[in-house]
């Protein structure tokens, strides 16, 4: 199996989608990701971005509405994907 990713490495990626997040400012863990620009468009690039730079394959049943709010809940849908 797969080793599970930090944070870090889920906001490695999440990163670039948050255009109104300064470049120079943290990325909080629990930050609400559509305060600093995620929106539902730029949620479906991400998902693509996600799998790929993971190896998974997120299913549409495993996606909630809360499923990109913060980091934390983007790294527990990559986690629980990789378990599948």
């Amino acid at each position: 199996m797969t080793k599970a990713p930090s944070i870090e490495d889920v906001a490695d990626v999440v990163r670039p989608y948050l255009r109104l997040l300064p470049s120079n400012e943290a990325l909080s863990s629990t930050l609400n990701l559509g305060s600093v620009g995620l929106d539902s468009m730029a949620s479906i690039d991400l998902l693509l971005d996600l799998e790929r730079h993971f190896g998974i394959s997120i299913s549409d049943d495993a996606l909630t509405e809360n499923s990109f709010s913060n980091l934390e809940e983007i790294q527990r849908l990559v986690v629980a994907s990789m378990e599948e």
